[in-house]
């Protein structure tokens, strides 16, 4: 079968690109090799500002709860940078209904989808492009998206993947416990708990309350890497951390460790993301913040650029690399600059994160900018003089003890 754009992945990104090119009325097919729904290993924190460049999304009830602050802890366990906010923070789902609300949409404008079909090859020729299903069936278009996730098949055939595993890992389980319960322990305000580099791993651990469960895992970070001693296993960490929150009573005691699920998220964006009537979105091009392992915004914002970029590629029937070269150029602009501020600003106060919280902890103003940052609402590269001209001032006034 014949259409003007095949995507392959029905996650944020692809669905998002889907989405936007059928509107176009282009003949537009969304493949994937889940049966949706489907589980995707997630925390299933998406950043608010989302909604806000998504506005279709608030049409939908995609959202299960909102987050409105939290607590983010330093290594040590000594200090604490309390959030609160009179609005959300950051808005939490379940990635299994909130991705099959965004393939619902994309087939709603007009997107065919076909799931439980396994992409094993792909082949780029001068006239067409093509991918080879697992049964050996072949579906043919003029170009197609990737954003079949992390290991991505389309990358590798495409070869643009790097030759490295270079990924993050993370494993995590969520607990359904009630509303009740999680009133009871995270307030109606839904407060969270990160705990940074906690018990040497490096990363994160970390505890998301949603509507009726917590979601609750530890994951590494690439940058924290760098600055890290100690090597661990995620498992033993989880379990100690499990220990941790109900010690805390931020859970149950009677709640009963689960069989934890995991997951991999890329680490940085690969060096070039499109090739001849092919084009990368999401966890496939890389698309991830460093700092916290976030990624739908990112995805979904590609896909946007994407189905621009392959609209006008379709309309001056131009699918040279030359030519889809823009895609990369206008992700950069849009997105990338914040991605490589992040991976430069991590290497710097990672370093640092126990002062960076003790500071944090006693000065709102600074503690409020920072949290801004980790929840995408702001964007770092326009803001990052600020927040580091805000930590060296505080820690003059720690210096001296003027705090």
């Amino acid at each position: 079968m014949n259409y003007d754009v095949i995507v392959v992945g029905a996650g944020p990104a692809g669905s998002t690109a889907a989405k936007h090119l059928a509107e176009k009325g282009l003949d537009v097919l969304l493949v994937d090799k889940e049966r949706f729904p489907r589980e995707k290993p997630c925390g299933g924190g998406i950043p608010i500002n989302t909604f806000k460049r998504f506005s279709y999304l608030n049409d939908y009830n995609l959202v299960e709860c909102y987050s409105y602050g939290g607590f983010i802890h330093s290594p040590s366990l000594k200090y604490s940078m309390k959030l609160s906010k009179e609005q959300p923070i950051i808005a939490l789902a379940s990635r299994k209904e909130f991705d099959h609300g965004l393939v619902k949409i994309a087939i709603d404008s007009g997107t065919h989808f076909m799931d439980c079909k396994k992409v094993q090859d792909l082949r780029i020729n001068d006239d067409k492009a093509q991918i080879v299903l697992q049964d050996g069936s072949k579906l043919e278009s003029k170009i197609i998206v990737g954003a079949d996730g992390i290991p991505s098949t389309i990358a590798k055939k495409s070869g643009l993947a790097p030759q490295g595993k270079m990924v993050n890992v993370c494993i995590f389980q969520e607990y359904k416990v009630g509303e009740k319960i999680m009133d009871e322990y995270s307030t109606k305000k839904r407060l969270s708990h990160i705990h940074l580099q906690y018990n040497g791993i490096p990363g994160y651990a970390w505890i998301f309350p949603k509507k009726d469960r917590f979601n609750i895992g530890v994951g590494e970070s690439m940058p924290y890497k760098k600055h890290s001693t100690r090597k661990v296993r995620l498992i033993d960490v989880y379990t100690s951390y499990f220990k941790l929150l109900k010690k805390e009573n931020m859970i149950p005691r009677n709640l009963k460790i689960g069989k934890c699920k995991g997951g991999i998220v890329p680490v940085f964006p690969l060096e070039k993301t499109y090739s001849d009537r092919l084009i990368l979105c999401g966890d496939s091009a890389g698309f991830i913040n460093p700092l916290s392992g976030g990624g739908i915004y990112f995805a979904m914002a590609s896909g946007e650029i994407a189905s621009k970029v392959i609209t006008q590629s379709l309309e001056s029937e131009n699918f040279r690399s030359s030519y889809l070269s823009q895609y990369q150029d206008q992700w950069i602009e849009d997105f990338g600059k914040d991605l490589q501020t992040f991976s430069r600003f991590t290497n710097i106060w990672l370093r640092q994160t126990e002062p960076f919280i003790r500071v944090a902890s006693k000065d709102k103003r600074f503690g409020q900018i920072a949290s801004d940052f980790l929840y995408g609402d702001l964007r770092i590269r326009d803001h990052r003089w600020r927040l580091i001209l805000y930590y060296l001032q505080d820690r003059i006034k720690d210096f001296f003890g003027i705090l």
